[in-house]
């Protein structure tokens, strides 16, 4: 009846929900952690890069550009390790560590042919240019234009109108791009998309996990260097030149290890340098004294705290009896000379524990 299907969509939705979220119909359609995790790789590595470059610029300053600079040197690296991963893997730096791989996806939704040129420069403008303009965008409105950004003067002109401009908007376009993010993420994670970014598919790209095939094709096109090799074995030059491009394949190769452990080590390192336990604890700086209590029958405390209380003149010669009250040097030494005591609270003293202040040069 009616009402009975109508009373199991709920729970039917539940279940759909728990089903597309715990178990995946595609077999090599990564997960959502593994594309989450896959996803913040690179950007946490800029703030690692940034802290060493930071540090080497503090300890020397030949290496001040390196800091000035940090995010355009991070991502020319970036740029390097993007196109060689996707010239000969088919995916990105982080996809590559994470053992996956981009795939075409055609207009019927099939599996289309390897990646052309075309993908792979949109991918790498994608992976590359648009995060470094993002970070570049960030910086600035955080530094010139938000509200924490103390008031300066602003430039005039078509300068200053487009900062005002760059001011309204970029807070808004900023959140508009973070929620789409957001929202694709939250429909792949319950398998209503195939495309864990929006960039993937305006270029038309999923991410899938590589297969025994992948890795037969690649072994595939090792033979096929090895035999070239082999043909030209005669010519030097080319040998030479071969031998400088398999050099820098294999460094390239080998980062995926090398740089996210070099990071793990600084990171470590500043964790190890940064712990409490090599500090040593806060020492408590006791309240200072009350002031002591004036005796009834002292001499009188002056409003203005420049006069001598005996002389009742500006001070000349300060200095300071042992109840901390501040008299003339001579107007102190002939009162305690004679009294033996100080000349507001009565507190016993004796000559030589009056002590000079120097307050000027």
């Amino acid at each position: 009846s009616v009402p009975s299907t109508l009373s199991r969509k709920p729970a039917t939705r539940r279940m759909n929900l728990l089903y597309n979220f715990n178990t995946q119909t595609n077999v090599n359609k990564p997960s959502f952690f593994e594309m989450f995790l896959e996803s913040q790789m690179i950007s946490s590595l800029n703030p690692a890069f940034e802290y060493i470059a930071a540090v080497l610029a503090q300890n020397n300053p030949r290496y001040l550009p390196l800091s000035v600079y940090s995010d355009e040197i991070f991502y020319s690296v970036v740029a390097i390790l993007e196109r060689h991963y996707l010239k000969h893997y088919d995916g990105s730096f982080s996809e590559n560590f994470y053992g996956l791989k981009r795939e075409i996806v055609t207009k019927d939704g099939k599996k289309g042919p390897p990646l052309q040129r075309k993908q792979k420069l949109w991918s790498l403008f994608f992976l590359v240019v648009v995060p470094y303009l993002k970070v570049k965008a960030d910086k600035y409105y955080t530094n010139y234009c938000s509200d924490a950004v103390p008031s300066r003067r602003q430039p005039e002109g078509v300068k200053g109108l487009l900062k005002k401009v760059f001011t309204k908007l970029y807070p808004v376009l900023s959140g508009f791009y973070e929620a789409l993010f957001f929202i694709y993420q939250v429909l792949y994670m319950y398998n209503y998309t195939d495309y864990f970014t929006p960039f993937l598919q305006l270029q038309g790209l999923t991410v899938q996990r590589r297969t025994m095939s992948d890795l037969v094709r690649q072994s595939k096109k090792v033979v096929d260097i090895k035999n070239q090799r082999k043909k030209i074995a005669g010519n030097k030059l080319m040998l030479a030149w071969f031998f400088l491009g398999d050099t820098a394949k294999f460094v390239l190769d080998f980062s995926q290890y090398l740089l996210p452990s070099a990071i793990f080590f600084f990171k470590f390192l500043e964790w190890w340098y940064h712990e409490p336990r090599f500090e040593k604890p806060p020492e408590v700086i006791p309240p200072p004294p009350e002031a002591p209590q004036k005796a009834s029958n002292g001499v009188k405390i002056p409003k203005d705290i420049s006069l001598c209380p005996l002389c009742e003149e500006v001070r000349k010669n300060p200095a300071m009896a042992a109840s901390g009250f501040v008299y003339c040097y001579p107007c102190l030494f002939t009162y305690v000379e004679k009294h033996n005591r100080c000349p507001i609270t009565f507190m016993p003293m004796e000559v030589d524990q009056i002590r000079r202040l120097y307050d000027s040069v």
